[in-house]
């Protein structure tokens, strides 16, 4: 099999196999990352003590606003650099990539201070009771120190993805699991640590992973760089990765504003329902993670065909990673539906906890077959620049749609409500994502016709060397 160049394979292999190749890694290491957060879920759940597994889950709202700032950059940069790649602008990546990484340092230092400061309120308004609460505090105290390892790794690994070197970045990925599993049982079951074992082993692992992307820098592998005489940051610049960044990162936020009035009606059924819901969403989220990696392997692809003005191999790509990714949505529906319970049981043995989860997640299978588009979709915007469209499909599936299903079916229905809220959600917000997408491609194919780029050459020479997307009408 001939082997490609991270930049050849998006500009010139097989348009099946670049996709396959950008997102067979990532997903690789999205399940490194769905089993680093089972893992912990796995041996807290050996303790059979919903209490301890209910403090893991009500601390996961720390680990979505961590990766929603990390976002800011891990999403906003890595659009922006596949573009300026595909548009052969290389010294711009290279500032690009070393002013994201060292923002991102200072915002992590910045949020620790203010988390570890503020733990108590924020631990009682996210739903913890009076018996969850030293759990989850523990958790959470350690996990705070260690957030700027954590985001500094998302912006890398977004970086390396974005030049497609998509193998790095699971490499990253996978020797930060093989640490935490190693560390949990020594921590949490030989030591006795509990929670705050899961805690240091968690933190363990994604510190190494966060060091292995230096040295790939350090080492020479990447075009780009973080070297501080990078750092030359530019109003075009960052106004190219807040555009996509930051709509990423709010969304991350609301997603856990909405994670926690989840877990709050959820502890209004009972700490175990939170234990449920908890592990549901652990497993889940294999299926989930794996959807959405393969959507966004896409959009490295995505972003450097639309800089090089390639719309004939951009609409290639999109039909045939929308074609794996609903195969692969299909194929979870029938493995949850015959195995959730059993999968369940993986993690507890505690009877009224598996029975909430497994509710959840046979209404979770509803929605399941629509996630493979939408998060195609959703990541194709965010890869051209368009943050209006990538926005409102993210929020509407966490926010502008969920929010008032869930008070309103919750109200109306009670706990069956409140489970098929999600699956609702992703349905409207499916629809809306298939109409957006079908009004973008309209728009790109008369623009970049009526330019003549609709053949898409590799690039167009300009007054600059290369035509900006503004130059044809199609930025924003």
């Amino acid at each position: 099999m001939k082997k490609y160049s991270g930049i050849e394979l998006m500009e010139s292999a097989p348009v099946s196999t670049a996709i396959l190749r950008l997102a067979v890694p990532m997903m690789v290491g999205s399940v490194a990352q769905m089993i680093y957060n089972m893992t912990d879920t796995f041996f807290i759940g050996q303790t059979n003590d919903p209490n301890m597994v209910a403090g893991i889950s009500l601390s996961m709202p720390l680990f979505m606003l961590s990766q929603g700032l990390g976002n800011i950059f891990a999403m906003g940069a890595s659009s922006y650099m596949s573009r300026c790649l595909g548009a052969k602008r290389m010294d711009e990546a290279k500032r690009t990539n070393a002013t994201a990484f060292w923002i991102t340092l200072v915002m992590g230092i910045i949020l620790t201070g203010v988390i570890v400061t503020l733990r108590e309120p924020v631990l009682h308004l996210i739903g913890t009771s009076e018996i969850t609460f030293p759990y989850a505090n523990s958790y959470f105290t350690i996990i705070s120190f260690f957030i700027s390892f954590s985001m500094m790794g998302m912006c890398l690994g977004g970086a390396i993805r974005s030049e497609g070197a998509s193998t790095a970045a699971m490499t990253s990925q996978m020797l930060g699991i093989v640490v935490n599993i190693v560390l949990d049982p020594i921590f949490i079951l030989y030591f006795n640590w509990g929670v705050a074992g899961a805690a240091w082993a968690t933190v363990a692992g994604q510190t190494t992973g966060f060091i292995y992307c230096v040295l790939f820098y350090i080492r020479g592998k990447s075009v780009l760089s973080i070297h501080p005489r990078f750092f030359q940051p530019n109003k075009h610049m960052l106004k190219e990765v807040f555009k996509i960044g930051i709509p990423s990162a709010i969304s991350n936020v609301v997603f856990t504003f909405a994670s926690v009035v989840s877990n709050v009606i959820a502890a209004g059924y009972g700490d175990f329902v939170v234990a449920g819901s908890g592990i549901s969403m652990r497993v889940t989220m294999l299926a989930f993670g794996l959807i959405m990696s393969l959507g966004f392997g896409f959009a490295p692809f995505a972003g450097f065909n639309y800089g090089a003005r390639n719309l004939k191999r951009l609409s290639s790509g999109l039909r045939v990673t929308i074609t794996y990714t609903t195969a692969l949505a299909l194929f979870f529906m029938v493995v949850f539906f015959f195995f959730g319970r059993q999968m369940m049981m993986i993690f507890i043995r505690d009877e009224k906890t598996i029975d909430a989860g497994a509710r959840m997640m046979r209404a979770f299978l509803i929605g399941l077959p629509t996630m493979g588009i939408q998060m195609t979709i959703m990541s194709t915007f965010q890869a051209l620049g368009k943050p209006i469209q990538s926005t409102v499909i993210n929020l509407g599936r966490q926010f502008l749609v969920y929010l008032p299903l869930l008070f309103i079916l919750n109200r109306l229905f009670g706990f069956t409500g409140f489970i098929y809220t999600q699956p609702i959600s992703d349905i409207i917000t499916t629809v809306v994502a298939v109409l957006f997408s079908i009004s973008l491609f309209k728009n790109l194919h008369k623009t970049f016709s009526d330019a003549g780029l609709a053949s898409g050459p590799s690039g167009v020479a300009g007054v600059s060397g290369v035509v900006e997307p503004s130059a044809v009408g199609i930025s924003g």
